[in-house]
């Protein structure tokens, strides 16, 4: 007899409370797969977590949650979705669990079809596998909050859920790889990812320089090669006539009406640090008399490399993202919409973008998805 082949919907099953497994399995729910959230038994604590300077309750958990099915069940039910799962992904750190109320061991005896993937903050081995972290945590460890600002200052901090999201985009890519390459064995793939060192990938230069000379990067000096981000009268404009350490000022001269730019001292990046505060008083005040917006656009008749600085009320007004529908409604928290950021791809021939509203109701779909995936009543 001929096998008849499998024409439903892969599946992934998440066990975890965090935004890393939260935005890993969204990624995957974007792509057409059948996302089903098991709520931990003292309810998702993200339903109600808001931005990190305040507000926003439950905006960040709408996002990524919407497309997904929400149950609820036990160790035994827990169990079976995993064996009926094509991918299961959760944070099976010792934190983690702590959390989510699961044992670590069952990133070792749950058998999905292909993959068991943890995401969290150090990886599940290791000296700091046990540590507890927050995002703000994995950035200081990555190295890469090291990198930001200036010299003299403290580290910069990254946006909100920086690592975590990184870790979601390393997490979704390598469930994909391992349960590609399950299908051809049917052994299940354990995927561990540090959330920690998907940002460290992001010093690769820096950490090319210090394997090579011995040279350990430093956040940025005072006194500059030249100066690329500039206020206006509004906000922040992004100026980059070229190169650093090679920028020709002669088109700024002109866009400021400052002749005095022109000067060969000023073309060089030598000769800008020798007079850095007269360099600075020649092109930082003319910057004041207009927007960056009316900034931005003569700099593009001059064919000089400006760009705007956007702020987030920008984002929703932005003609690129508006032509590529980039921004989109979602049903949000207590009934209302919500617009937020769409998948960051466009995928031609393949499924739309994920649109099942996400649950208020931690254990809405549990018939279903045991009728579906269990072939059971559910009662």
């Amino acid at each position: 007899m001929t096998a008849q082949p499998d024409t439903r919907r892969p599946r992934a099953l998440d066990l975890a409370t965090g935004v890393g497994a939260a935005y890993t399995t969204k990624l995957l729910a974007e792509v057409g797969w059948d996302v089903v959230k098991v709520d931990p038994g003292d309810g998702e604590p993200g339903r109600l977590r808001g931005g990190r300077w305040g507000a926003g309750e439950g905006g960040a958990f709408a996002f990524v949650n919407h497309g997904k099915r929400w149950v609820e069940g036990d160790s035994e039910i827990i169990e079976g979705l995993a064996n009926a799962a094509d991918i299961v992904v959760g944070d099976f750190s010792v934190g983690g669990c702590a959390e989510s109320g699961l044992d670590p061991a069952l990133f070792q005896t749950l058998e999905p079809r292909g993959a068991m993937v943890s995401i969290s903050p150090f990886g599940i081995s290791g000296p700091r596998s046990t540590w507890a972290a927050s995002d703000l945590v994995v950035q200081a460890a990555s190295g890469l909050m090291f990198l930001t600002g200036e010299y003299d200052q403290p580290p910069m901090q990254l946006p909100p859920y920086a690592a975590a999201m990184a870790g979601g985009v390393a997490a979704a890519s390598s469930a994909l790889a391992a349960n590609r390459a399950a299908r051809r064995d049917g052994g299940t793939r354990r995927v561990d990812v540090s959330m920690v060192e998907a940002l460290a990938g992001h010093t690769y230069s820096q950490t090319s320089a210090y394997v090579n000379r011995g040279e350990v990067a430093c956040r940025e000096q005072r006194v500059k090669q030249g100066l690329r981000m500039v206020p206006a009268s509004d906000r922040f404009v992004y100026c980059a006539p070229g190169a650093v350490a090679t920028m020709d000022l002669k088109g700024v001269a002109v866009l400021l009406d400052e002749p005095r730019l022109a000067e060969d001292r000023f073309q060089t990046a030598e000769g800008r640090m020798q007079h850095y505060q007269e360099f600075l008083e020649l092109f930082v005040p003319p910057f004041q008399r207009q927007t960056a917006q009316e900034w931005f656009e003569q700099a593009e008749k001059l064919h000089l490399t400006f760009a705007l600085v956007q702020t987030v009320d920008d984002l929703f007004a932005c003609p690129q993202l508006e032509a590529r529908a980039f921004m989109r409604s979602i049903p949000g928290p207590r009934g209302f919409d919500v617009r937020v950021p769409g998948r960051p791809f466009r995928l031609e021939g393949g499924p739309p973008e994920a649109d099942r509203p996400w649950s208020e109701d931690p254990g809405e779909h549990t018939i279903e998805v045991l009728h579906e995936w269990l072939g059971s009543p559910g009662e």
